[in-house]
């Protein structure tokens, strides 16, 4: 099958999604496959599309009208046609289980996924699905445990089941989201030498709380060092640069610096595109210099 790039997107059923292979696509067009195509396109849209042959749909071979809808969305406009893509297909992965993920196919050269194209990715999509099955299994590391929050006696069985109890610094954070009127906070944390994306669950009125932990890669966070992320953290709550240099420490040229290489890293021309994408996937540092409770809880109290 010709194509220029694909991507492979795992999307469990309770989870954010993650990109399992990329093949060609820059930093930011695979960010925009990844978050912005469910916005348009939901979960069975194959048989929406194509009701008689269930097969998946493309730019060049699904009718004037899917082709007329496709290319008049943000992620066509402003992020497949600026590299040069003009043809597309995306393929849905199932198994017993369900709905997995998907596969999208891009090509720039027009009216690349005819007929039998879209029948040979679908022939594909079992075999390709079976890989998505094994990845995602191989990647189940996140895991759950539920306590009684009461900081003031927090004994060895509790850091024992979370290790991060470990951390004072930790400590004071699910303290203080504790005292916030959050329910849900997902945030990035560093632990021994790993990064870890946590999230914290507020479970009925009496204290009890539900903390969950999934370690992360450098692909994960766009390869952004640690003074970048904590420059990041304050990017997602609003601060201007001079507002998270004051709070780092640092001269208002170095954030400046570090800000030019997020934008890089990240595959986005704006600030504000920087400040949402790190938001939506939870990338941030919370803590009083870098994203303190307060700003959280506006930033995300109506969202989690």
């Amino acid at each position: 099958m010709l194509f220029d790039s694909a991507l492979v997107i795992h999307q469990p059923a309770n989870g954010r999604s993650r990109v399992v292979t990329r093949l060609g696509y820059s930093d930011g067009t695979a960010w925009a496959l990844q978050n912005l195509f469910p916005l348009n396109y939901e979960i069975g849209f194959t048989d929406r599309l194509d009701p008689v042959d269930h097969l998946p749909p493309s730019i060049s071979d699904s009718g004037a009208d899917l082709r007329e809808e496709f290319v008049r969305t943000t992620l066509f406009r402003r992020y497949l046609s600026t590299e040069g893509y003009r043809d597309g297909m995306s393929l849905e992965l199932f198994d017993e289980t369900g709905y997995l993920g998907l596969v999208h196919f891009s090509a720039r050269q027009p009216d690349t996924f005819q007929p039998t194209q879209r029948a040979l990715a679908q022939s594909l999509s079992g075999l390709l699905a079976l890989g998505l099955r094994a990845d995602a299994a191989l990647h189940s590391t996140t895991e759950t445990v539920h306590l009684r929050w009461t900081p003031d006696a927090l004994g060895a069985a509790e850091r024992e089941s979370v290790p991060l109890l470990r951390d004072s610094d930790f400590v004071r954070v699910v303290a203080e989201f504790m005292e916030s009127s959050l329910d849900t906070l997902r945030h990035l944390w560093r632990f021994d030498g790993s990064w870890i994306h946590v999230t914290l669950s507020r479970l009925g009125a009496f204290d009890d709380l539900a903390v969950s932990v999934q370690e992360l890669t450098r692909e994960d966070l766009w390869q952004l060092s640690l003074q970048e992320l904590r420059v990041l953290s304050g990017l997602v709550i609003g601060r201007t640069d001079a507002e998270i240099a004051m709070a780092l420490t640092l001269s208002e040229r170095t954030v400046n610096s570090h800000m030019s290489s997020i934008r890089r890293k990240m595959g986005v021309a704006r600030r504000a595109e920087a400040a949402a994408r790190a938001a939506t996937a939870s990338i941030y540092l919370p803590g009083p210099r870098t994203a303190p409770m307060k700003d959280l809880t506006r930033i995300f109290g109506g969202a989690r």
